[in-house]
């Protein structure tokens, strides 16, 4: 039972690193502008005033990090 957890555990913690990475990539090519936004998501980015609902976003706020 106890390598069943283990093995949970590293295959979570791989999928959390593949997911930060690509975010990673994708804001350096959208800072280097090979990613450019589409001009729909231009004209609705400043009525967009919804709180982000993601995980990270969510203890960002409670916890400060």
């Amino acid at each position: 039972m106890a390598q069943n957890i283990i093995d949970t555990v590293s295959t979570m913690r791989d999928v959390a690193l593949g997911r930060c990475r690509k975010r990673i990539e994708d804001a350096a090519k959208k800072a280097k502008g090979i990613i450019h936004k589409n001009p729909v998501e231009e004209e609705n980015s400043e009525l967009c005033c919804e709180p982000q609902c993601g995980v990270t976003a969510v203890l960002k706020r409670k916890h400060g990090l």
